[in-house]
């Protein structure tokens, strides 16, 4: 194997320096289990799809998970995962000249074929560069040189898909050799392909991608170039062959089944199920750029969706599942689908969650289906606070529809609701402003006599998008700041309200970039370098603020530049049709990528903003001529509603309590960095795949009746640990071993298991003591002690009469306490290297002695630092009892 493709020292590079060191394991639950090696060398084509986010944001993205998926099932290729590691992760691999790597196969990114980046976001950039440069790759795409693929030296080829890459991919085109327009599913295995045959035959980067420019869907920035106005793009002269003028980007059929691919051992922003229902909407809210950029609608069969949820329920053993689509609502089958799943589930202790949905169309049967046993939170968006301002940009909701959605969440027991707003849409007056305020007074006051309403609001600024009718518009940093306080001032009256106001500068920066042209190429190269990055992040707000503005202003760009751009909406109401169709078609830094969306109907649907006047949905009613329907990207697929079963009653999960195991296990190798709550998590879902009849805790959110013993701390291995699991009929303990033991991963074994009485001491009260183990390696530039010096600092210690140890509780006030009597006993491991053994008495409390102290006590004997290298729990010792341990 060449050196540049062998795997990292994973064990000397993370350890518990790193902050939640398991995000880099990639030991999911759905990993396919593979010889790297062999692997390695068989596929043609090696992918890492790359999330430049944290983990817990890039691993619970159900476009990631899904392509992941499908790449994996094409033969003869292979794909690999990373995420954006933390800062101290990253700071490590710059330290150390280490590349980034791919959390399975553990090789660095520069190893693999293609990296694909999702661009969801428009200050996403720099985070993209950032993981460029951990993964050593140049970052811009004319400095990779144009070597065939196959050779060692030859960088992977970068490219990105995702909404922002296929509204503008203009502003980021100078760092990616292509981008994959529109949906992937389709899109990526034929990338693929074209991608083997090219390494295969060991064409150069550049003859690679000029056949990658023939596939639909993907676009070549270096094959284009500014046309003669400088602001629209154009297929450069002379290429043979010659790209397309403008390039499509790709629809595809939801494919639910490969939703359940991933289940990370910790928790995530999304940790639940997710299946998609709907892909596309057609509402024709005139800021919604999601809504012009997926079209057409397309339903799955509502069959397709209950056996995706059903099915993954019992893959993952997740507690929560959630169906997903731009608007769930206009999703006919909902109610039928949803009463169904709640009817099969219903006594499965799980609860359904839907995303921010239409007002107008929640009823009884929508209200039924959600929660569960936990009833989780409920979204609208009405988006603007008058009936004027939600008819010009195309909400389609009245103020009657409002409340009565509100009402009918009310009479099913909801209390709080979130509600979405925006300030600065385009023909926005104050008085529209002070509607939103004036529309959540209305609806308190209106719903009094069904109890007291709480309202969390999200007031959002308005940002054009590209490939809408309001792309020409003009927005104001300083109108911004203006129309939030005035709505300040205005919610001050109110009761019962929180308010959260998205970061006016952030939104700015989101504008410049996202309607910006290739001359934002070195901004945003600029802001990186100056220390932008996860710019969605509420603590980078300052920093990442500065580094944008700081950039922006040194490449002269600062203030308005683009001549796109109308002005206000006075502006655009001051021109006459004539005018305003010139307007609109002067050339745009996108018009060369294709959405479907004809340019012409964006421009008559500004006008018809213009006029207040409302375009329906043309999914159920009259076709609206976007321009999108037809054999390319195919047509609207709208499911009629089926019949709504009747519902059956919902169940609480059972609570008796007849049998009671305790069970021996042992927890080692990598799992060793997954924490004591992820620990838990891992086995509540690992029970509920085994369908054995577990006892659930009463009450809001029901748990197994299921108890560690005693935490293991992270990093450390455990050999001898001891967890209680109540049933509510009686099991065999070895069945119910063999069962359980199915669903755990290979890391976590379960030793033995016999019955002990169901009401008898707690495990905890049953604790003696505990057997550890301990290695450590000498600090830097030191060496360790000989055995004469450990001997004496032992006998040190066990002739202490006492050992003080000061630390803070979990209120951080100062305590302490005398150590020595939980130390019973200390020595040294026959035969090994500064390795040393000890048992510690652990009090009812749960207290014992921890390795970090003994470390502490003996660095002090020993007149040195001393590091750990390995931690293991070898044995928590139980207090005799006459318990059978009949079935171990």
């Amino acid at each position: 194997m060449n050196l540049a493709e062998a795997p990292i020292d994973f064990e000397a590079l993370i350890d518990l320096g790193i902050s939640k060191p398991a995000r880099y394991l990639g030991n999911e639950l759905g990993v396919k289990p593979r010889d790297w090696q062999a692997a390695w060398a068989a596929d043609g084509v090696r992918w890492a799809l790359t999330y430049p986010e944290v983990y817990e944001v890039g691993a619970s993205n159900l476009g990631h998970v899904i392509l992941y998926s499908i790449l994996n099932a094409v033969p003869g290729q292979l794909c690999d995962r990373a995420y954006l590691p933390a800062a101290d992760l990253s700071a490590r691999l710059r330290e150390r000249g280490q590349a980034l790597f791919g959390v399975e196969s553990r090789r660095p990114l520069t190893a693999f074929d293609i990296l694909g980046f999702s661009l969801s976001y428009e200050l996403g950039g720099t985070n993209i560069l950032e993981m460029l440069d951990l993964a050593q790759v140049p970052i811009r795409a004319v400095d990779r040189g144009d070597l065939p693929l196959n050779d060692p030296e030859s960088p992977p080829l970068i490219f990105a898909g995702g909404p922002t890459a296929t509204s503008n991919p203009e502003p980021f085109a100078a760092f990616f050799d292509f981008i994959a327009l529109g949906d992937g599913e389709e899109l990526l295995p034929e990338i693929g392909l074209v991608v083997a045959e090219g390494k295969a035959t060991g064409l150069s980067r550049s003859a690679l991608l000029r056949d990658l420019a023939q596939v639909p869907g993907v676009y070549v920035p270096s094959l284009y170039g500014p046309g003669a106005d400088g602001i629209g793009i154009e297929p450069l002269a002379g290429l043979v062959p010659s790209p397309p003028r403008r390039v499509l980007r790709r629809t595809a059929t939801p494919m639910p089944h490969y939703a359940m691919g991933l289940v990370p051992h910790i928790e995530t922003v999304h940790d639940r199920l997710t299946i998609e229902i709907r892909r596309g909407c057609t509402r024709g809210c005139r800021f919604c750029q999601p809504g012009m950029l997926t079209r057409p609608a397309r339903d799955v069969e509502p069959e397709a969706v209950i056996e995706a949820v059903e099915e993954g329920m019992r893959q993952t053993g997740y507690s929560d599942f959630s169906l997903l689509s731009l608007s769930c609502s206009d999703y006919l089958a909902l109610p039928a689908v949803g009463v169904e799943l709640r009817n099969r589930l219903a006594d499965k202790n799980v609860s359904l969650t839907l995303p921010s949905q239409r007002v107008d169309r929640f009823d009884q049967n929508i209200a039924h289906i959600l929660g569960g046993t936990r009833k989780a939170g409920l979204t609208f968006a009405p988006e603007a606070g008058t009936q004027r301002l939600r008819d010009i940009v195309n909400k389609g909701l009245t103020d009657a529809e409002l409340l009565r959605g509100v009402r009918t969440a009310m009479e099913n027991g909801y209390r709080k609701l979130k509600l979405y707003f925006m300030v600065g849409l385009p023909g926005e007056s104050d008085a529209d402003v002070l509607g939103i305020a004036h529309t959540c007074r209305e609806l308190q006051r209106q719903c009094l006599d069904l109890g007291r309403l709480e309202l969390n609001l999200t007031i959002s600024n308005f940002t054009p998008k590209p490939h809408t009718p309001f792309q020409w518009h003009s927005v104001s940093t300083v109108e911004f700041r203006r129309r939030q306080e005035l709505l300040r001032q205005a919610l001050r009256q109110l009761r019962g309200l929180k308010t959260n106001f998205t970061d006016v500068r952030l939104s700015a920066v989101e504008d410049f970039v996202g309607r910006g042209d290739r001359r934002l190429a070195p901004v945003i190269e600029a802001a990186w370098r100056a220390g932008a990055g996860l710019d969605a992040w509420f603590e980078s707000a300052d920093r990442s603020y500065g580094a944008w503005t700081a950039a922006i202003t040194e490449a002269g760009l600062e203030g308005r530049y683009r001549s796109m751009e109308m002005g206000a909406w006075s502006a655009a109401e001051a021109l006459g049709s004539d005018d305003l169709d010139t307007f609109c078609r002067q050339s745009l830094p996108w018009d060369h990528i294709d959405s479907g969306v004809d340019k012409r109907w964006l421009a008559e649907d500004l006008k018809r903003a213009l006029a207040e006047a409302v375009v329906p949905d043309c999914s159920f009613e009259g076709c609206s001529s976007c321009g999108v329907c037809g054999p390319e990207l195919g047509h609207n697929v709208v499911i009629p509603p089926p019949p709504v079963p009747a519902q059956l009653p919902q169940r609480a999960p059972a609570s008796g309590r007849i049998s009671r195991l305790r069970m021996g296990f042992s927890k080692t190798g990598s799992l060793a960095l997954i924490s004591h709550l992820d620990t838990l998590r891992l086995l509540e879902r690992a029970l509920r795949r085994s369908a054995l009849p577990v006892s659930f805790s009463g009450g809001f959110h029901p748990l197994p009746r299921l108890q560690l013993a005693l935490a293991l701390p992270l990093g450390v291995e455990g050999t001898g640990e001891w967890l209680d699991l109540e049933f509510v009929e009686p099991v065999d303990p070895a069945q119910v071993r063999s069962q359980l033991q199915g669903e755990l991963p290979l890391e976590f074994q379960l030793l033995s298991a016999w019955a002990v009485p169901v009401f008898g001491p707690s495990l905890s009260q049953e604790l003696e003591a505990a057997r550890w183990q301990m290695a450590f390696k000498p600090a830097p530039g030191m060496e360790l002690p000989d055995q004469q010096a450990w001997q004496q600092a032992i006998a040190a210690l066990l002739a202490a009469e006492s050992l003080p140890w000061s630390d803070t509780d979990k209120k951080g006030r100062p305590r302490q306490r005398d150590c020595r009597p939980a130390l019973v006993s200390l020595g040294l491991v026959a035969g090994a290297a500064a390795t040393l053994e000890f048992q510690a008495a652990i009090d009812p409390s749960g207290r014992s002695l921890r390795p970090e102290q003994l470390q502490f006590w003996l660095a002090q004997e020993l007149g040195q630092p001393l590091q750990l290298a390995r931690m293991r729990r070898q044995e928590l010792l139980l207090k005799p009892v006459l318990t059978s341990r009949e079935g171990e």
